[in-house]
């Protein structure tokens, strides 16, 4: 499964780019999820940190160099050139290649938050930008019919049915309308340029981006003005996520935890290392030995071994700081446990208390709305009422359908907090 993993990481970076942006005229949160996951820079930055980490197994598995001793005296005239090679006595190659591995390990757990961060900020930043584009949609909506409102005002007031003052209240609704629609036209810019800075890749100006609900459903609804239009994008799906599954599959999976027990097995394997370090190298030298004395040359072999008496120093300082790391990692696990437990409830109830709260406006709140912004509007066309009425029912419209909006959004980063709560996508 390693070898998996880092092989999809490794793909990550050689496959085709994806689709340049410019050319797209929809995006979905998952085509921007992998994207991200391809072209983010910091991403990028942790995954190279996996060769790095394969790079320290290959040194922690080379073996030492011998090396040539040369052991000469002129007096004697004896001459002396052989090899020395140390060998490592306990293990210690196979103790330092575990260790090695051990901080591979660790890594891939931080490659691991840092995708479910980044899956995270670009469905935040999907989301911001998804509202934001729906809020265009309605603000251009309502200055469209309160432009019809204006042009029926006008109508009246020629007729005498109604005074100038009607018509100057109807055209303040238009002309806050347009104020709106210019402002959140740099929030819109903001919020592009916060998910470009995700994807590193510049969307195309006029891209859409679908809906971030799992099942996006159209739902039908009575015959209504211009304004309520486009309204019930997507009707939320029932979920039968229970909250114990929910917290198990966390506890599992959240790659923190998976992470402090690698650091947990890393801190054994260090100690290991340092128990193995006590045990001394063992060097040999050997080679020809020549003795050049006048009127007596000979040639024989010499050998020499040297072993290290661990008397002073017994690696007490690497043993102790890996026990003690070990504890420490021990005991970070246990409030690790009770975080995540603790996270997961939290953004399950935040979801939950979201979810009902979008019913309400798909199933309450914006057919009622609707429905009084048609009979208003007709009332007043018909002379059977003011204008403040419609406007009123125009203002109410307008706000039920930026708070359902609004409730989208926040229902979304429920999504997102509950995913990253979980460790994993829902």
């Amino acid at each position: 499964m390693k070898r998996i993993f880092i092989g999809l990481l490794i793909g990550l970076t050689l496959f085709e780019p994806w689709p340049a942006f410019a050319q797209l005229t929809t995006l979905t949160i998952d085509q921007a999820i992998e994207t991200a996951i391809k072209n983010n820079p910091q991403l990028q930055a942790t995954q190279a940190r996996l060769g790095v980490s394969e790079a320290e197994i290959v040194t922690a598995g080379a073996r030492l160099n011998p090396s040539i001793v040369s052991d000469n005296g002129v007096a004697e005239k004896t001459y002396r050139l052989g090899v020395e090679q140390t060998i490592e006595l306990g293990g210690k190659r196979k103790r330092r290649v575990a260790v090695a591995q051990a901080q591979r390990n660790t890594v891939i757990a931080e490659i691991n938050t840092a995708l479910l961060d980044l899956r995270s900020d670009v469905r935040r930043a999907y989301t911001g930008l998804y509202n934001l584009q729906e809020r265009q949609g309605t603000l251009e909506n309502i200055l469209k019919v309160a432009q019809e409102l204006v042009t029926i005002a006008q109508k009246r007031e020629k007729a005498g049915d109604i005074s100038s003052l009607d018509v100057l209240q109807t055209d303040i609704v238009r002309v806050n309308a347009q104020n709106d629609l210019q402002f959140l036209g740099v929030e819109l810019v903001n919020a592009k340029n916060r998910l470009n800075t995700l994807l590193n890749q510049s969307l195309a100006s006029a891209v859409t981006l679908l809906p971030p609900n799992t099942t996006p459903q159209v739902v039908s609804t009575p015959a209504t003005p211009p304004a309520a239009t486009g309204i019930l994008q997507g009707r939320v799906s029932e979920t039968d996520m229970n909250l114990d599954d929910l917290i198990a599959q966390a506890l599992s999976r959240r790659p923190e935890i998976q992470q402090n027990l690698r650091n947990i097995d890393l801190s054994r394997l260090q100690g290991a290392l340092a128990r193995t370090n006590r045990i001394p190298n063992l060097s040999l030298a050997a080679g020809p030995d020549f003795v050049a004395e006048p009127g007596q040359k000979e040639i024989s072999i010499f050998v020499v071994g040297t072993l290290e008496i661990p008397l002073f120093n017994r690696q007490q300082g690497p043993i102790q700081e890996a026990i003690a790391r070990q504890t420490q990692f021990q005991k970070e696990q246990v409030g690790l446990k009770n975080r995540v437990t603790l996270e997961v409830a939290n953004a399950y109830n935040v979801f939950k208390a979201n979810q009902e709260r979008i019913k309400r406006y798909e199933t309450i709140i914006l057919p009622m709305s609707v429905a009084v912004t048609d009979k208003s509007r007709l009332a007043f066309q018909e002379g059977k009422t003011s204008i403040l009425m419609p406007i009123q029912a125009q203002q109410a419209y307008m706000n039920s359908r930026l708070g359902y909006l609004q409730a989208l959004a926040d229902f979304q980063n429920a999504i997102s907090d509950l995913e990253r709560a979980v460790g994993t996508g829902l």
